[in-house]
């Protein structure tokens, strides 16, 4: 039996602002400049930026403005931000009034009550009254308003959502006005089985609205087998981060939600989104068209270890592509865990890294060994 596979995925690359938002040490404005041009210049269709949230709230999005002017915006790229208050999206207006805000905005509404009040400290009636005129601002200057479901699969506090519920939340906030949808496994409850359901169910009634997309959370080892599983019904853009970092609640520190986030709600903090090294090397190794530079993008995942000073859970950032052939390995000395890939993802980017000043500690250990083997030898 031959698969029905799509000829080209598309991706929005989710890191400098979902997959940094729990992160516990703030990441340098200039860092996160660089890392959001090279996911355009690699080719990412879509580019998370920042989130307009109060500093006092999310600390991560305190330089929002100047992240957001200073990038280089390259054409044909969308780059979205989040808001979820009146605030957020005056913030939003001005910077598109101004030159330099965002193509999208999105803000979070959750598919359960609990979730709501939990994430957003809002009811969904509260927010039923509210989204119409965030649709009027935005529209206003000419952002696109995405409407982010959280928990569409199931909630942390409630357990698992009937799939009926998103949909008639997405029918309703259609008929308002959002110009799109992102359906989203907040917190990982999401099952291959459920996934194929629902995404069935969602083309079927909305057939042209731009809403089939995926977006899933790793926090039980499924988000390659669901965003496997959503492409196999239909969907042909996913949302992923660099790193598979991210989650929620949105603001951690020292493992205790912060302020704005309430109690915490997850029974772990194993919440990051979808891996994007996995998820590129993936839909390639099948005969997909990703549109984006893997190669580089494995080796922007190693710059981004080394830049936040961790492993980080990404398998190909590790173990590369797979083999296509024969592969010459290079005689390296020892390496820490997590910071390299096998030479035949880059021999160039492999052999700089060998000379980098990061590694200068274990060619020392190398060069003591060698020395002190060669010893050994000569006194016998």
């Amino acid at each position: 039996m031959k698969l029905l596979l799509p000829k080209k995925v598309t991706f929005t690359e989710l890191f400098a602002r979902d997959g940094l938002q729990n992160e516990t040490a703030f990441f340098p404005t200039d860092a996160k400049i660089y890392f959001i041009n090279k996911a355009s210049e690699l080719g990412f269709q879509c580019v998370e930026v920042t989130n307009f949230a109060h500093p006092k709230n999310m600390p991560q999005f305190r330089d929002a403005e100047e992240v957001l002017k200073r990038i280089t915006r390259r054409p044909g790229v969308v780059y979205k931000c989040y808001g979820m208050s009146d605030k957020a999206f005056e913030r939003a207006v001005k910077a598109k009034e101004e030159g330099y805000g965002p193509d999208v905005l999105a803000f979070t509404f959750s598919m359960t009550e609990s979730h709501s009040k939990r994430n957003a400290g809002r009811t969904h009636e509260e927010y039923w009254r509210q989204i119409p005129h965030w649709i009027e601002m935005a529209h206003s200057v000419g952002i696109k308003v995405d409407f982010a479901m959280a928990g569409v699969f199931g909630c942390p506090i409630e357990g698992p959502v009937p799939l009926n519920r998103p949909l008639e939340i997405l029918e309703r906030a259609l008929e308002m006005g959002v110009d799109s949808a992102t359906p989203c496994d907040t917190t990982g409850e999401a099952s291959p089985n459920r996934v194929f359901e629902f995404y069935t169910r969602l083309r079927e009634k909305f057939p042209n609205a731009d809403v089939h997309v995926a977006h899933f959370h790793d926090s039980r080892g499924m988000a390659m087998a669901n965003y496997l599983t959503a492409v196999y019904a239909g969907v042909t853009h996913i949302e992923t981060s660099l790193g598979q970092l991210g989650g929620q609640p949105a603001f951690i520190m020292d493992g205790v939600p912060g302020i704005g986030t309430g109690t915490n709600y997850c029974p772990s903090d194993i919440v990051g989104n979808g891996s994007t090294e996995d998820a590129l090397v993936m839909l390639d190794e099948m005969g997909i068209d990703v549109g984006v530079d893997i190669d580089a993008v494995l080796e922007l995942g190693r710059v981004l270890e080394w830049s936040l000073g961790k492993e980080l859970r990404p398998y190909t950032t590790k173990t590369g592509r797979i083999p296509k052939g024969p592969t010459a390995w290079q005689a390296t000395p020892p390496y820490r865990r997590g910071w390299w890939a096998y030479p035949t993802v880059s021999q160039a980017h492999t052999s700089k890294v060998v000379e980098d000043r990061r590694f200068g500690e274990e060619k020392q250990i190398a060069e003591v060994k060698r020395r002190e083997f060669a010893n050994l030898q000569e006194a016998k």
